[in-house]
């Protein structure tokens, strides 16, 4: 894989960061979770996924475990799809996207490798787009969500 391949697949994971990031900002903002702007922050969006999950934001830290980090990231996300109605496909099509990014990085070289990723970074940016959504009520740790 050349650096022309590199760069447009670092490229597009930037831009799915940044979509995410606001998404997430506006969904902790709306539902009252303080520091909205750590969506922006490698970590930071990780402790504002478990605020929005109702949990304890220092479990990022068994992050550091490969297998356990994407395990109760998609508990984490489950829940919070769960709080806001929009559980059915969109967290199967989370799990799914890590599954093709993770084949795609692993299993083909050059080019098959980059439109496997980059297809599993957009369905993964899709999923929590939706699963993100402001407009939706979230029930953090099932309190009732803060008034707009």
């Amino acid at each position: 894989m050349g650096t022309t391949e590199v760069t447009l697949l670092g490229l597009i994971q930037i831009v799915g960061w940044i979509i995410v990031g606001i998404r997430l900002m506006n969904s902790c903002n709306v539902v009252g979770v303080s520091n909205g702007w750590l969506a922006f922050i490698p970590i930071g969006n990780m402790t504002r996924w478990a605020r929005l999950a109702g949990a304890n934001p220092w479990l990022v830290l068994l992050f550091i475990i490969p297998i356990v980090g994407l395990i109760i990231s998609i508990v984490w996300l489950n829940r919070i799809s769960e709080s806001n109605g929009t559980k059915s496909p969109w967290l199967w099509a989370y799990v799914v996207s890590l599954v093709i990014a993770y084949i795609g990085a692993l299993a083909f070289g050059g080019t098959g490798m980059l439109l496997i990723t980059i297809v599993g970074v957009l369905v993964g940016v899709a999923a929590q787009w939706m699963i993100f959504d402001p407009e939706k009520p979230i029930r953090v740790g099932g309190a009732a969500p803060a008034a707009a």
